[in-house]
């Protein structure tokens, strides 16, 4: 999780005063230190000085033994020597050197080869000094060098100051100091400035802590605003009520919270236009984009390829056709090549055998691979339509032909009919030997006029009377009226309801009729008894009607005629029932279609329009 503003602004505060405090500190320190060594230099400078004075004083009060060759420096050594060790008021200066400071180690004069003429040890006359270095080298070195001679270990640095006999140099004066004490100089002053320092990096962080907090505030405001902003929240506004920078940028995101709730009104209005327009597509379409990527699945589409359209969006189009048919292998052919595919029909096999039209087009603009687009065309639904339609043709030719025979063939009934009467009446006295074929003969006219009834009938025009119809009122109607054949064929019907179903516009009679003639034949086709299931569903656009029933089914070479008038597969049917159905859908611009596997059953789908 990262860190918020808040803590990053104090934070970084904080560590800005840090650096400041450091380096006023450091230049605090380092300024503390020289201070302490120059005031160590100005008294081994006095103390220098104060010893050369005395000697040079002395020095200047004596002369050498006469015979003496001064420029014999072994001579004038000893001579020197001599005087030194007789001067009282030098020797009592050396002795109150070390009393004068702590820091003083040892004072000595000393000849240019480093021999002790006189030391505050006595012992240490006459011997060569040991090596110190100049203490100007450590008040002139790093801060950290100085610090760390200070509370190292002890060490010891020369003060020195040349010492002239006769314009020449003799020696020097050499006051040694040491670094012993030199801490406990600087040790409380060091220990105010980092108490002094601590205390401001506090008193800064809780202050950077307080203003982060008083300036910030605002934003949490608009962080949350933000937030539902992006979660597509738009009629919370920001309330934050300044004038200032946060204000202005509160106002400018309720400008904005405003022009996105009227996009996202714009684009839910389009895309629900958009979608109940790939709904009542019966081809569809798949969008890729320039890297193949599947961006537009349309409901038809999807169905068409057996699977749900959010499971292939965003894949790649190897992912998409990946399975091992006709048609995949047609279209990863066509994205490898990059080369558009005109209509081709693929047979995808199956029960009932599929087939399915595709046409593939990849687009380009100036020359740049822009997307592709693939359009999927249910063959088979087209063979069936055409079908259908053929079976119309050829019923309305037959109506046209039967209506004139029908005609023709119905007054010569009549005058038949009459005739046979006068026959019966003059043959009263011969009944008994012409009686039964008389009566054979009346009965065969009496069906052929019912057969002619029947063709004036399928083909006289219909006027519909369409009326608001409940659904599952009229499917209990038609039960009812099939209960006595269900019951004798021992068929149990059931309507099988799901959800709320739509009420349509339909002529309730010849609806009626057609139904049950539906329910009629699942009945005569279930010998043995069974169940026959009425299913109704929508989609939208159709209101349906599944009509199953688990009987012997419709053998494959009779699927082709099941609608053409007097055709029938049942002993001593009239094969008028499914015609009329058929006539029936088709004048409420229906279609029906059936399903059907031997010794399993039949299902009927009578399909009508939602809004006829």
């Amino acid at each position: 999780m990262g860190l918020s503003l808040k803590i990053k602004l104090t934070a970084l505060t904080t560590l800005l005063v840090l650096l400041m405090v450091l380096a006023i500190s450091t230049l605090y320190l380092s300024h503390l230190t020289r201070q302490a060594l120059r005031e160590v230099k100005s008294r081994g400078d006095y103390v220098a000085e104060e010893i050369y004075h005395q000697a040079s004083t002395l020095l200047s009060q004596t002369r050498m033994p006469v015979g003496s060759d001064p420029s014999d420096f072994q001579a004038l050594r000893s001579f020197v020597q001599d005087q030194f060790a007789k001067g009282a008021g030098l020797n009592s200066l050396l002795e109150s050197a070390i009393g004068y400071s702590p820091y003083v180690y040892y004072a000595a004069i000393t000849d240019t080869r480093r021999q002790v003429l006189v030391h505050t040890e006595p012992g240490e006359i006459g011997q060569v000094l040991p090596q110190a270095p100049p203490f100007d080298q450590l008040l002139h070195a790093g801060l950290v060098r100085q610090l760390r001679v200070i509370y190292g270990p002890s060490k010891v640095y020369e003060v020195v100051l040349p010492l002239e006999i006769g314009g020449k140099a003799f020696g020097d004066v050499r006051v040694g100091v040491s670094t012993l004490f030199l801490d406990h100089e600087i040790t409380p002053d060091l220990r105010a400035d980092l108490t002094l320092s601590i205390a401001i990096i506090i008193l800064t962080t809780l202050s950077a802590g307080l203003l982060s907090y008083r300036l910030l505030r605002p934003l949490e405001t608009i962080s949350r605003s933000v937030d539902l902003l992006a979660r597509g929240q738009y009629s919370e506004p920001v309330r934050l009520k300044r004038s200032d920078e946060w204000g202005m940028l509160s106002s400018k995101l309720n400008l904005l919270g405003e022009q996105m709730r009227g996009e996202k009104a714009a684009f839910v209005q389009l895309k629900e236009n958009l979608d109940q327009l790939f709904s009542k597509l019966s081809d569809g379409l798949l969008l890729f984009e320039r890297q193949d990527r599947l961006v537009l699945a349309t409901p038809a589409a999807a169905r068409l390829l057996g699977c749900r359209a959010e499971a292939i969006l965003h894949r790649q189009a190897q992912e998409v056709f990946s399975a091992n048919n006709p048609l995949h292998d047609l279209l990863r052919q066509a994205f490898a090549s990059r080369q558009s595919t005109p209509w081709r029909t693929l047979d995808l096999g199956g029960d009932p055998p599929a087939r399915l039209a595709v046409n593939v087009r990849f687009i380009s603009e100036q020359g740049e691979a822009m997307g592709c687009l693939i359009t999927l065309r249910d063959a088979s639904m087209r063979a069936q339509l055409e079908d259908q339609i053929d079976v119309t043709t050829k019923l309305a030719a037959l109506g046209r032909l039967t209506s004139g025979v029908a005609h023709e063939v119905k007054n010569p009934l009549n005058a038949m009919v009459l005739q046979l009467e006068l026959l019966k009446s003059k043959l009263t006295d011969q009944s008994e030997r012409v009686g039964p074929h008389l009566e054979i003969l009346s009965n065969e006219i009496q069906r052929l006029d019912r057969v002619v009834k029947t063709f004036l009938d399928f083909t006289r025009p219909v006027e519909l009377r369409p009326i608001p119809t409940n659904i599952e009122d009229l499917v209990r109607e038609v039960f009812l009226l099939a209960e006595p054949h269900a019951r004798k064929n021992n068929v149990r019907l059931v309507f099988e309801r799901e959800g709320v179903l739509p009420t349509i516009n339909v002529d309730r009679d010849l609806m009626k009729q057609a139904l049950l003639n539906l329910v009629l034949n699942g009945c005569q086709a279930m010998p043995a008894g069974g169940q026959l299931k009425v299913k109704p569903q929508t989609d939208g656009r159709y209101m349906s009607l599944e009509v199953s029933d688990q009987g012997v089914g419709i053998p494959p070479e009779a699927r082709q005629k099941i609608f053409s008038l007097f055709y029938t597969t049942k002993p001593g049917g009239s094969g008028i029932g499914l015609a009329m159905a058929f006539r029936v859908l088709q004048l409420h611009n229906g279609f029906i279609d059936f399903s059907s596997e031997v010794q399993r059953g039949t299902t009927f789908r009578v399909s009508i329009p939602a809004t006829s």
